[in-house]
């Protein structure tokens, strides 16, 4: 397995001929909300060699190291970029796509909009269904909130809705999302926060994904609700992978289980 980070543009180049052909499917990991790819390194150190392909990371834009895009916010942007950033960097045509939250609403996107670029599909912790009314009012009311501003106004308190653990453990999980929650600037949250507010639900597209699909459930999930995942996966015709004791941050939580329940998606 080698890790390829892509922190750029939202318009990859074109595809550079000295690629090599890939041996492997790659995999991408598209990340929570508003965390920037850091949440991933628990689960690729827990995956070790298991993965043969690369693991591609990436930020979303204006989140980390990805500069903030000058076009209307929309997760459909994120996915073609996504598309197009990996089969540069990778030669491949399709990878395998694992979301976490807003990462799996990307993916959900991606098989949409490039069905032939999905090779598997993990959704942890997510949902295929759009925002109801008063969610999608709160989203836009926060993302006008924060615009211009340095970032959200109290990190420490959204890191503790994203950590579901509970116990000794608990401390140091919410101290490590707080700080990368206050890494992140108002215009990078506002974008994204808009970019889900104006999703589509996507359940129908789940149901025609005609590839591996694994969804995860954190128990202790205070973002999403369990029936959600549910309904994931009696679209996609598989049994949800429910961990107890865990919540929004799945893969930073627990990642040695998570690492275990993708691998399906890896064979």
């Amino acid at each position: 397995m080698s890790q390829t980070d892509v922190s750029a543009e939202t318009e990859p180049s074109d595809a550079d001929p000295a690629v090599p052909e890939p041996t492997a499917t790659p995999v991408v990991l598209l990340n929570a909300f508003p965390a920037d790819r850091a949440q991933w390194e628990p689960l690729i150190a827990a995956w070790g060699d298991q993965v043969e392909g690369d693991v591609i990371t990436f930020d979303m834009p204006g989140i980390g190291e990805m500069p903030l895009t000058d076009e209307e916010p929309g997760l459909e942007l994120i996915a073609d970029a996504a598309v197009l950033a990996m089969r540069e960097a990778t030669g491949a045509d399709a990878a395998v796509w694992i979301g976490c939250s807003m990462g799996g609403y990307v993916a959900l996107a991606v098989a949409e909009r490039w069905p032939d670029a999905v090779a598997g599909l993990g959704l942890v912790c997510t949902k295929a269904t759009a925002d109801d009314d008063a969610a999608r009012d709160k989203r836009l009311t926060l993302a006008d909130s924060v615009e211009h501003a340095d970032g959200l106004p109290d990190p420490r308190a959204t890191a503790e809705g994203l950590i579901g653990t509970q116990g000794a453990a608990r401390e140091e999980l919410v101290e490590w999302a707080t700080a990368n929650v206050a890494r992140q600037g108002g215009d990078g949250v506002a974008w994204g926060q808009r970019a889900m507010a104006a999703r589509p639900d996507r359940t129908e597209v789940l149901r025609g994904v005609d590839a591996p699909v694994v969804v995860v459930i954190g128990d202790q999930d205070s973002i999403l609700r369990r029936e959600d995942g549910a309904a994931m996966a009696e679209a996609a015709g598989v049994e949800a992978v429910v961990l107890a004791g865990v919540g929004h941050l799945a893969a930073v939580e627990a990642p040695v289980e998570v690492a275990r329940a993708l691998l399906p998606l890896l064979d």
